[in-house]
């Protein structure tokens, strides 16, 4: 696959640097889904280590999904990769597999040559970078080989993946020519697709009963494509009254963690991640020179011999202190997901955000997390975010110019449980810097680990997480990041209710209601300070609207309403009815900024009516008073305004000859 970069992803490229610049060691990007997994920790861990033997510092960038469902959720976790920086990083390592989609890997590849910065896949080629193959073929092989020419098993069936799947159709063709080598004739071949998974393993494991039952001979031995095949398929045996490998032999593939418990243990394939991680390091320290472009560089795992093909093999290790160990942590990720769904309940509809996440590090402790971020975009909670249907070129940068950042730090040394944080609210960061602090992190720590935050599918920033590796509860943390989510979701629904119940919408200025509650609020904290209101109504709106149309009078009060707004700094005015409008503000000495906006205002509506082209003129009255607020109530500064107002309209009319 290939990627073109662009002159944007070049002119950005020169106006950043390394964020190695100066420090003695490489910063590596990696990238990859499900950090909370099993297999991604064992090479998480994998790469922290090797990370401090070959002078590095990496920051981890992950996700809740793979894209498997291409959803909205897909799509606003896709927004991890517009959060890489690639021109800033000394290398990037993408596990391209790891992802079911290829659009947005392909973006960042392409980003990441126009900056001159090497790429690193993982089973999943692209076109420019150096790929990494893990050699699932010659591993897959030997078990083969194994199963036929040690054991001598020639009424041998195969369980594969999905079809048409490439790791899929390698695998069974190595199985038919082991079997083709050893005399069995292709139509002596059977073939069911268990799609790597349990249920439709489970599934075509039926269909192979029916079949026996039609007349079909019991295979000697079932060789599956994955190892989560193999242990359902030893399953569905056991159901029937099979034993394995007395009665019915059974080989897997890819190692995976549960099969450590199961009896027998499974003759299957080692995932080298050991060797994967080495590799890539060993190719970022010697500067990935161009040679390792030419072709994909082989990492060989190898076959693990357990008792389910026959042999002596390993032996299970505990089942009863697995099952301890599962129970109690599903018991606590129970619990824990109960309380971050009272977490939502409780502070998800406060009306004030840094009021709700005052308390969220109360429901962090557990984590044994050092330090987390919250890296929003500005105005995230207050910019629309339209329906699904329209993502698509239309869409702006997934990322602001400027993030807003809020800090945790967690300052509970002992153990983390009680959820004891510092925070620090809204430090201004600008894009790309990942952290505000980002070096002394560094300094501090040898991996970051960053995950999207996205509503509806479009990003509102990013979450970084320091932690201790050993003790870090990922799984509890993928539960957390989910919540955080869809507290943000309750923060901006609450905040668009407000913003409803607060604004006019053909304006975007204060209603009735909001000004009223800003007002109120001003005036608690104006005590000793001047009140100044301006009250000013449109002139010859009914004329427009019977004359011209609705449509125009509401285009009037829209463009009126743009005119206040940019007469103002600080000050705040509202649209209270159908053409009238008022502007308050408090502070001493406010007489000269007073007339300053009346007069901004008044030479807007002249150069409007300058260059708009109506056949009409915009035109208002304006009245405006300013007195000190102790002594006085707030309908006394309204009437004066007002009765003022109502003398310019008077004099308006009067000038007009409509009176």
């Amino acid at each position: 696959m290939k990627c073109k970069p662009t002159v944007d992803d070049r002119r950005e490229h020169d106006m950043k640097g390394k964020y190695s610049d100066g420090k003695s060691y490489k910063v590596i990007a990696f990238i990859f889904a499900n950090f909370f997994k099993d297999e991604e920790l064992r090479i998480m861990r994998q790469v922290v280590e090797k990370s401090r033997r070959y002078n590095s510092k990496v920051i981890f960038f992950s996700t809740l999904a793979d894209f498997y469902f291409n959803d909205i959720n897909d799509k606003g976790e896709q927004k991890i990769f517009a959060a890489v920086s690639v021109e800033q990083f000394d290398a990037i390592v993408l596990m391209s597999e790891s992802f079911k989609l290829d659009e947005e890997q392909l973006a960042l590849v392409g980003r990441a040559h126009a900056a001159g910065v090497p790429v690193i896949t993982v089973d999943k080629s692209f076109e420019g970078c150096i790929n990494l193959v893990m050699d699932y073929g010659d591993c897959f092989q030997k078990i083969v080989e194994h199963m036929v020419n040690f054991h001598g098993y020639r009424r041998v069936y195969f369980m594969g993946g999905m079809p048409g799947n490439s790791f899929s159709r390698e695998r069974e063709q190595v199985y038919l020519d082991a079997m083709r080598a050893v005399g069995v004739p292709k139509e002596q071949c059977r073939i069911y697709h268990g799609y790597f998974w349990e249920s439709p393993c489970r599934k075509a494991m039926e269909q192979m009963f029916r079949e026996i039952a039609e007349g079909l001979e019991v295979p000697q031995a079932i060789i599956c494509a994955n190892d989560s095949m193999a242990l359902e398929v030893c399953n569905c045996l056991r159901e029937r009254g099979y034993r394995v490998p007395e009665d019915i032999a059974v080989s897997g593939f890819d190692g995976l963690e549960m099969e450590r418990y199961h009896q027998p243990r499974l003759t299957t394939g080692i995932y080298n991640v050991e060797g994967l991680v080495d590799t890539a390091f060993r190719i970022i320290a010697e500067g990935c020179p161009e040679v390792y472009l030419k072709e994909k560089i082989p990492i060989y795992n190898e076959m693990r011999i357990g008792r389910s093909c026959g042999c002596r093999g390993l032996d299970s290790q505990s089942i009863s202190a697995e099952m301890v160990s599962l129970k109690r942590e599903l018991h606590l990720l129970l619990k824990y997901q109960g309380d971050l769904n009272q977490m939502v309940v409780n502070i998800g509809t406060l009306k004030q955000l840094e009021e709700a996440l005052q308390m969220v590090p109360e429901f962090m402790g557990s984590l044994w997390y050092k330090d987390f971020w919250f890296c929003a975009n500005e105005g995230f909670l207050e910019k629309d975010i339209p329906g699904i249907g329209s993502l698509g070129k239309e869409e702006k940068a997934d990322y602001t110019p400027v993030a807003k950042v809020l800090h945790y730090h967690n300052t509970d040394d002992a153990g983390a449980e009680v959820g004891q944080a510092e925070v620090h609210y809204w430090e201004d960061m600008e894009s790309g810097r990942i952290l505000p602090d980002l070096h002394a992190q560094l300094e501090q720590n040898d991996f970051l680990l960053v995950n999207t935050v996205h509503l509806q599918g479009r990003s509102i920033g990013y979450t970084v997480v320091t932690l201790d590796i050993g003790r870090f509860w990922f799984v509890g943390y993928s539960a957390f990041l989910a919540s955080f989510r869809h507290l943000m979701e309750l923060q901006r629904s609450q905040n668009q209710l407000m913003k409803m119940y607060m604004e006019d919408l053909l304006t975007g200025l204060y209603n009735r209601n909001g000004f009223y509650l800003k007002v109120n609020r001003l005036l608690e904290k104006a005590e000793g300070l001047d009140l100044t209101i301006i009250s000013l109504d449109m002139d010859g709106l009914k004329r427009i609207n019977d004359t011209y149309g609705h449509a125009e009078g509401d285009e009037a009060l829209h463009s009126l309403g743009g005119i206040i707004k940019g007469s103002l700094r600080q000050e705040f005015a509202a649209r209270i009815g159908g053409d009238e409008f008022l502007v308050a503000f408090a502070g001493n000495n406010i007489g000269d900024r007073t007339r300053e906006i009346v007069s901004r205002i008044e030479q807007g509506i002249e150069e409007y009516n300058k260059v708009s082209g109506k056949v009409y003129k915009l035109q208002a009255s304006i009245g405006f008073y300013t007195d000190c607020v102790q002594g006085h109530s707030l309908d006394y500064f309204l009437k004066k305004a007002d009765d003022l107002m109502y003398a310019c309209k008077y004099n308006h009319k009067k000038a007009r000859g409509l009176i």
